[in-house]
């Protein structure tokens, strides 16, 4: 082969290597242009999704807030007051809870489980409790499947009479375990026994026990 046309092959051959190159750089930039929108219509879609929820949200409480407002009118005097007090809870909160953290919604819910001890009812669920505090069962569910400290709502309601009860055997003496353990919210002795074993490894009756003999063995010591 001559050298004009071997001259000619490399420069056929670099156009065709140049092209080659040129192509794939072109399928990359496509790929993650194409991926990149994917992206952003999976974004818009969530954020769709969110807001839709929100939307449900309100709609969910002021139905809550309808239902009220309904049993307003076939109540007198006290019940009355009670239902009024109940609306406009239930009015603040729709502002309150709408957009706030998980995280602040726990310390929120926390404090109002506290004040209101509503924990204490045996028959409470996920739906009476949201009514009762003014939260749609989807953000109030939502709160514990994503919480990485407690593994449902029954877990937390579960360490919130846990907690009510061992104060109650520390502050009073003279009461049944059955009266303390109905008095936390534990449906019966044994379910409030076998929470104390799962937590504490004991039962009711030894935790005070072990109370009782505290003061005793301090005073020997003394």
């Amino acid at each position: 082969m001559t050298g004009p046309y071997l001259l000619i092959l490399v420069i056929i051959l670099v156009l065709v290597i140049a092209f080659l190159i040129t192509l794939l750089v072109l399928n990359d930039g496509t790929r993650k242009i194409i991926s990149a929108n994917a992206k952003l219509v999976e974004n818009q879609n969530a954020l769709l999704d969110q807001n839709k929820q929100h939307e449900d949200d309100k709609k969910e409480l002021k139905n809550q807030i309808n239902e009220l407002e309904e049993q307003l009118k076939q109540k007198t005097g006290e019940e009355v007051a009670l239902l009024r007090e109940q609306t406009r809870q239930h009015r603040e909160n729709i502002e309150l809870t709408a957009n706030i953290s998980d995280e602040d919604l726990m310390a929120w819910l926390d404090k109002k489980m506290d004040e209101t001890r509503l924990y204490t009812d045996t028959d409470l669920n996920l739906k009476t409790m949201a009514n009762s505090l003014g939260l749609t069962q989807r953000r109030l569910g939502a709160l514990f499947k994503n919480n990485p400290k407690y593994a449902s709502l029954g877990d937390y309601l579960n360490e919130k009479r846990f907690l009510l009860s061992c104060r109650l055997l520390r502050e009073k003496p003279n009461w049944t375990i059955e009266a303390i353990g109905g008095e936390a919210g534990f449906g019966s002795r044994r379910t409030f026994q076998m929470e104390m074993k799962r937590r504490l490894g004991i039962t009711p009756l030894q935790y005070r026990q072990g109370l009782e003999s505290a003061p005793a063995a301090a005073s020997k010591r003394k």
